[in-house]
């Protein structure tokens, strides 16, 4: 049987075993283009529509329950519906859900985060990652009086306009690996986009500094995922994020590390993992304990630039559910129950996914590899060993999505590029069960 083949047998299953998903997805598609309003989790033919989440489980329409490993793209840390997260929301929604001024509870909120993250000296709130980055860049900007961003190929900071350069562009307008193009990812874009970013290859130091040096008089900042997440929760390699550091501060060009994802890599961030410490963080998902969140936070001189009471702030920062209090009670309560000793059994258990993931595709002799640190994984269907968006693109994308639905077919769920994360309530039975699955997948696309 093909490779194309067993795919169709996949896809076949699927379809049979998810019809009311079928029918919500043609319902919703009548009013929500392509069916949803987020194009990361919809994949072909078409998503599972979930009803409820609950421990490790999430349960569609169709009644299927699958173990999920994905926890809403990284987020939820400690599960779905931990009891501690469900009481704080329980008693916010007793006081109110919408304030027209602060809440106390912002204020513990901020707390906790200045507190594990010593980089950060202050915080602001958004909704979203996106705005997360947005604003961070926008404090570089104002803060240097420079324009220009420095960005690594394949990295992915939200949706904005500045960030929407080279995060997977086509390799034929890429240009060479060692000096990439700014290539715009999708149209609507302004036309200075492409010029405003200055693009980088991801874990190479000595062709960073090079371009980094080369556009030092114009550069605002360098924004960087020390762990980066679209391409398979690639870890940075040794020395480069010291690099990126020495290099920045040397020429007065603020660093941001974009935590978004990488929070869950350690109590203080990816930086506490790797000892290094940037001017300016982003964060989102884990610190909002699943409700809509970003944040951003860094040195206080740079912050001030929104501090409103001596007058008016050199960067304005607005929004009516910044800071809201149902969120910071959810994100209060999950930061408090990610304690040392959840952040070391997370890490330990995704050290062991990945550890028995090489041992299988040793075993069946796949193509195959595996990336990840701490409790981040991802399964890489190329013999290449990948490290920056180029080598991430020899991936078989048929294999891929071999692999994503026939887990689905067998009751786990990854993200569509079979990522995966690991919750504190994941059992080592959970994660036997997980290989065991991958291990009837690969049987059945010819790897036994």
């Amino acid at each position: 049987m093909s490779l194309q083949d067993a795919l169709q047998r996949e896809i076949d299953t699927y379809i049979a075993r998810n019809p009311k998903s079928q029918d919500l997805n043609a319902q919703a598609s009548k009013y929500l283009p392509g069916g949803d309003s987020r194009n990361s989790i919809y994949w072909p033919p078409y998503p599972a529509y979930i009803v409820g989440g609950d421990g490790v489980h999430i349960t569609d329409a169709d009644g299927n329950v699958r173990t999920d490993f994905i926890n809403n793209m990284t987020t939820l840390i400690v599960g779905h519906r931990n009891p501690a997260v469900v009481q704080a929301m329980q008693n916010q929604v007793n006081e109110g859900w919408s304030y027209p001024g602060p809440s106390p509870l912002q204020i513990r909120w901020a707390e906790i985060l200045v507190e594990r993250v010593p980089s950060v000296e202050q915080v602001r709130f958004v909704n979203s990652g996106t705005e997360a980055t947005l604003n961070a860049i926008r404090a570089a900007r104002a803060f240097t009086g420079r324009q220009k961003l420095g960005k690594m190929e394949g990295g992915y900071h939200g949706t904005h306009d500045s960030v929407a350069v080279s995060v997977a562009p086509n390799l034929d307008l890429a240009g060479d690996v060692n000096d990439p193009n700014s290539v715009d990812d999708y149209e609507g874009l302004p036309e200075w986009v492409t010029d405003g970013a200055v693009v980088m290859p991801i874990n190479d130091i000595e062709n960073c500094e090079r371009i980094i040096r080369a556009n030092a008089d114009d550069l605002a900042c360098v924004i960087v995922e020390p762990v980066n997440g679209r391409n398979g929760f690639v870890p940075a390699e040794p020395g480069f994020l010291e690099g990126l550091r020495a290099v920045t501060s040397e020429l007065g060009i603020i660093l941001i590390f974009d935590e978004v994802i990488s929070f869950r890599v350690a109590r203080g961030g990816s930086q506490e993992h790797y000892g290094v410490k940037p001017d300016m963080t982003t964060f989102g998902k884990v610190v909002g304990g699943g409700l809509p969140v970003g944040a951003f936070g860094g040195r206080a001189d740079i912050m001030s630039l929104y501090d409103p009471s001596n007058g008016a702030p050199r960067v304005q920062h607005a929004g009516t559910f910044n800071g809201n209090p149902m969120t910071a009670a959810a994100g209060v309560a999950t930061l408090e129950a990610a304690t040392p000793e959840v952040y070391e059994y997370v890490g330990r258990m995704g050290s062991a996914i990945r550890d028995k993931l090489r041992a299988l595709i040793a075993e069946v002799e796949a193509p195959m590899g595996v990336t990840g640190v701490e409790s981040l994984w991802c399964l890489q269907f190329t013999p290449e060993r990948v490290t920056d968006y180029r080598s991430s693109m020899t991936n078989d994308k048929t294999m891929t999505r071999a692999m994503f639905l026939g887990l689905q077919n067998e009751g786990y769920l990854l993200s569509p590029s079979c990522q995966g994360t690991v919750s504190s309530i994941h059992t080592e039975e959970d994660i036997d069960g997980l290989i065991d699955a991958i291990r009837k997948v690969l049987g059945r696309l010819g790897y036994a």
